[in-house]
């Protein structure tokens, strides 16, 4: 049990505070636009109804606030206790759809207010504009994917809310303390791999449009996809596969660390290990904490967006 990670419950502004934390999980991905926390904490109320959004703090400094997904209150071994799943306030664009349709001369700012208002997201902002095609189904998030990708020619990552749209923002680098590495290493996943993208043009001729990820085919990869003409492309109808192709190789390759401790690290961050990785960009930070401890998990991805140089 420790005392330096702290929950606040609210109600409106009101809020219920609870110390004892007896498990807690973070988990924060470049290519997931959301955090999401899971903890269990020791009850010292008994009612918790109302509450509306959690904040998670550690040495008093506040690493999280989100929503609350779900909240138990239950008993145990005779002990009274919390638990918490949340997911921070981003997670609600990929919860809401964006009319169909063309939309043009957009400005980031136009695409966050125009369409939904939502609390405590904020964002980059980008003096030029752009235009969306929106299909069926699709949400807000899949809208600013789009829109960033064609102002920067990066994907969008999310940090405390906050939207960034291309570079991480300028972090410390960091280097864990050789002594409090418990692992480190390489993974391939080739999992999501696509090897050959064909589209159809815009009057329907199917393979009008083709692309080899060589990445795949030199790995034995054999998955073939075909799509419809994708609008949001219209200037450059090939640019919908290059996309494609990067997506497909998000996390393909990466190096992790496995560590004893807490530092609160984001996505984005510059990482240093001697031997196995040096000035690569964090994709993946994951942290658990139990009666054990805490432990960090970190992967630099080395993909289409991350670490390809």
């Amino acid at each position: 049990m420790t005392h330096d990670f702290e929950l606040h419950l609210y109600r409106n502004q009101n809020f219920i505070t609870e110390t004892q934390c007896l498990s807690l999980s973070i988990q924060r991905e470049a290519y997931t636009p959301y955090e999401e926390i899971n903890a269990v904490f020791i009850a010292s109320h008994a009612d918790y109804t109302g509450v509306t959004r959690i904040g998670l703090y550690h040495n008093q400094t506040r690493i999280f606030l989100g929503l609350v997904d779900t909240l138990t209150q239950y008993t145990k071994n005779h002990s009274n206790l919390i638990r918490i799943k949340s997911k921070s306030f981003t997670s609600l664009l990929t919860q809401n759809e964006l009319p169909a349709g063309l939309h043009s001369n957009l400005t980031m700012e136009q695409l966050m207010t125009d369409y939904y208002t939502f609390p405590y997201i904020t964002y980059d902002t980008l003096p030029d504009t752009g235009y969306i095609f929106v299909k069926s189904g699709n949400t807000m998030w899949d809208g600013i994917v789009s829109f960033c990708y064609k102002m920067t020619g990066h994907y969008p990552f999310v940090i405390h809310n906050h939207i960034y749209l291309s570079n991480p923002p300028s972090q410390a680098l960091f280097t864990p303390d050789p002594a409090n590495i418990l692992e480190y290493g390489h993974i391939t996943d080739h999992t999501k791999l696509i090897s050959h993208y064909h589209m159809e043009d815009i009057s329907g001729q199917s393979d009008s449009y083709h692309q080899e990820n060589a990445y795949a085919t030199a790995s034995e990869i054999v998955r073939h996809k075909q799509i419809p003409f994708d609008r949001s492309f219209l200037y450059d109808p090939n640019d919908a596969l290059t996309f494609r192709n990067l997506y497909s190789r998000r996390g393909c390759q990466a190096d992790y660390v496995i560590y004893q401790g807490f530092d609160n690290l984001h996505t984005g961050r510059k990482l240093t290990i001697n031997g196995l990785t040096e000035n690569q960009t964090i994709s993946r930070v994951k942290f658990t904490f139990g009666s054990r401890g805490g432990i960090t998990q970190l992967w630099c991805y080395h993909d289409g967006f991350y670490n390809n140089s």
